[in-house]
């Protein structure tokens, strides 16, 4: 990781969770250059796991030059990478440096992705969904499969789809059951991998619904810029 110049004592931290799909890399660097743009500050990336800087690394190093830093997680539930791999670590590190870290609040799946992705899809797309499946990695916290089926109800609630499953992924097969139950080779299928970038798991649920259905697939979230400056906004807030 390389220090960049600059008279500011703030630097900005994007925490994400780490992949070895070189499409993730590209959208967090993406992601990096148009806040950079926007907010005229340093921005640095950091990995839960995988990818390097580690947190521990990044932290470490960049408290060295600044004053502050606000790290902002790239997570979208209230699972264990938030509480254990993020605020944890984060936390154990500022026991013995004596600089100002503030882990930013993290981008609410219902309060602010919500209406971004309701309004995107109304505007985006003419036709009306006959089923919406959302789907999201894999976790053993019921809080994020929670979230998850809070998120899917109110967005097929507001769109008037009455048909809607939540799964995680590698879990399809209980969301194909039931799909073919319904009898209807018509169906319109709004497929949502709730996923910030495109990784191996968001690619994953696209192509194994591919092979059975015909589905319109949501992008990342990453893809849309109305959720980089929802994250915009978080950080200015902040500054």
């Amino acid at each position: 990781m390389i220090i960049k110049e600059s008279d500011n004592e703030l630097a900005i931290v994007l925490c994400g969770h780490g992949s070895r799909n070189s499409n993730y890399l590209l959208g967090i660097k993406r992601l990096e250059e148009i806040l950079s743009k926007k907010l005229k500050l340093n921005i640095y990336l950091c990995f839960i796991e995988i990818n390097k800087p580690s947190i521990e690394e990044c932290i470490n190093k960049i408290t060295k030059y600044y004053n502050k830093v606000l790290v902002f997680p790239l997570l979208l539930f209230e699972g264990r990478h938030l509480s254990k791999d993020v605020n944890e670590r984060i936390n154990s590190l500022m026991e013995n440096v004596k600089k100002n870290v503030i882990i930013i609040d993290k981008l609410s799946l219902v309060n602010d992705i919500f209406p971004i992705i309701f309004n995107i899809i109304n505007q985006r797309y003419s036709e009306k969904f006959d089923v919406l499946v959302t789907s999201c990695s894999f976790s053993k916290n019921n809080k994020v499969k929670r979230e998850l089926e809070l998120y899917t109800n109110k967005l097929s609630f507001s769109l008037k789809i009455q048909t809607k499953f939540f799964h995680f992924v590698g879990e399809e097969k209980n969301v194909f059951k039931e799909l073919i139950r319904l009898k209807n080779h018509s169906l319109k299928i709004l497929l949502h991998p709730v996923f910030f970038f495109d990784g191996y798991l968001y690619k994953k649920n696209i192509k194994s619904f591919s092979k059975l259905f015909t589905t319109i697939n949501l992008n990342p979230l990453s893809h849309y810029d109305e959720i980089s400056e929802a994250i915009f906004r978080k950080l200015i807030i902040r500054i």
